[in-house]
């Protein structure tokens, strides 16, 4: 174990310097406390150096800031060294520690009272704009699809070109250029994807708005006759036992067909649409098919009458 070097002054001598004066120090330029190593800033080179001795006080021998000889790496350099100014430089307590301390609490709270009770955040960061957004906006009012597929063909170009010129990512590997490329060119795809969504978005809309003046008439055309449909299904009768045919019946009457039906398969025949749907005909490809042949095709084609 190395010893500890004891805390006195091995030399009467000095820097020739008059002494500093606790009184004229400031006070959080010397550290006196109780426990702790005795240490000032030195004048000259403005760093923390230790105070050595009991009675006289001297700041402890120490190189110059521009000292060569601790920076240098040639061995022979470092042998070399420039002591500061402020070595042996004698320190005088014309106050005592206690006077001192007063002094550096008063400090502290004048330098406490100067801080702003007011707590001030730290502003939050911009959330980014999300794709769909930046794909809608233009500049000038451009359509964004326009002006997102030469940005496409560059970055897949860009793609391209880097993949034929590094061998990395020749042979399947990816290095950080080829990712970067890759990402950028996937997130304009995603552009150009959502930007394609949108216009076609808008697009039905407005072909939903010009057609909505072309259907009111055609609505208001058909209404008489959804109107004495309603009338005809409500005047019908439910049939006792059979749920099902009180609807069989309504569809049938909302729907009058003239003439007799044929099946297209086999040529049978029937005069009214009643007894089609009670025989369980049924349309396939909009043509009628009695219900034994109807059965010969997938239930998924078979349409009721």
């Amino acid at each position: 174990m190395p010893r500890t070097r004891p805390d006195r002054v091995r030399t009467k001598h000095n820097n020739g310097r008059p002494p500093l004066l606790l009184s004229a120090l400031l006070p959080q330029n010397i550290s006196l406390r109780d426990g702790e190593t005795r240490t000032i800033v030195c004048p000259d080179c403005e760093t923390w150096r230790r105070l050595m001795g009991e009675t006289q006080l001297k700041i402890r021998k120490h190189c110059a800031k521009d000292c060569t000889g601790c920076t240098t790496k040639v061995a022979a350099d470092r042998k070399v060294h420039t002591n500061c100014p402020g070595t042996d430089q004698p320190v005088t307590l014309d106050i005592s520690v206690e006077v001192w301390g007063e002094r550096m609490l008063a400090a502290d709270s004048t330098a406490t009272g100067r801080r702003s009770a007011r707590q001030h955040y730290k502003p939050l960061a911009q959330l980014p704009t999300p794709v769909h957004l930046l794909a809608d906006r233009g500049p000038q009012g451009t359509p964004a699809l326009p002006r997102l597929l030469p940005l496409l063909e560059r970055a897949r170009y860009a793609v391209d070109q880097h993949r034929a010129a590094c061998s990395p990512c020749r042979t399947g590997g990816r290095c950080e250029t080829g990712r970067a490329l890759e990402v950028r060119s996937a997130e304009t795809e995603a552009s150009c994807t959502i930007a394609r969504e949108q216009l076609k978005h808008n697009e039905r809309l407005r072909g939903g708005r010009a057609a909505a003046p072309q259907r009111r008439p055609q609505w208001a055309a058909v209404l008489p006759a959804v109107r004495e449909a309603d009338a005809r299904r409500a005047d019908v009768p439910a049939a006792p036992g059979r749920p099902e045919a009180l609807v069989v019946t309504r569809l049938a009457v909302a729907q009058p067909v003239e003439g007799q039906l044929t099946c297209e398969r086999c040529g049978s025949t029937k005069s009214s649409l009643t007894s089609a749907v009670a025989a369980g005909w049924c349309r396939i490809t909009r043509r009628s098919h009695c219900g034994r042949c109807a059965k010969r095709f997938p239930a998924w084609t078979r349409t009721p009458i």
